[in-house]
């Protein structure tokens, strides 16, 4: 009977330890009873391009945008009058609480050639 109860402890804290959470490997929150999109997102500039290109946030969420350049960049979405210039080598959260749920083209007004994406805002 004691092995039993045992085994039974071992399952218990083997099946909670491997239980999952809502962060990524960066400890980044992927939002994982929205349906995966998270709450908030994380996009980076370097080279002078996106990454990721493509974003999907929870509606009432927000874009971690970290800028590796040393030129500004800036992220823009036309259809939700956001403009959110970030300096190089630094952050900004640009807070998206405003759009509706939806598909949005977000792009770099300084460098609209090289550097674009996509945002799905999920209710």
């Amino acid at each position: 009977m004691k092995k039993l109860l045992c085994a039974l402890a071992v399952i218990a804290l083997l099946g909670a330890a491997c239980g999952g959470d809502d962060t990524n490997s960066d400890g980044a929150d992927t939002g994982g009873d929205a349906g995966g999109a998270a709450e908030s997102s994380t996009l980076t500039a370097e080279n002078f391009s996106f990454s990721p290109t493509s974003l999907s946030i929870a509606s009432g969420g927000s874009v971690d945008y970290t800028n590796n350049d040393d030129t500004e960049h800036n992220f823009s979405i036309d259809d939700a009058d956001i403009d959110q210039d970030v300096e190089g080598g630094e952050s900004a959260t640009v807070d998206l609480s405003g759009l509706e749920a939806g598909s949005y083209d977000f792009y770099c007004k300084y460098h609209k050639d090289s550097m674009t994406g996509t945002l799905e805002v999920t209710g």
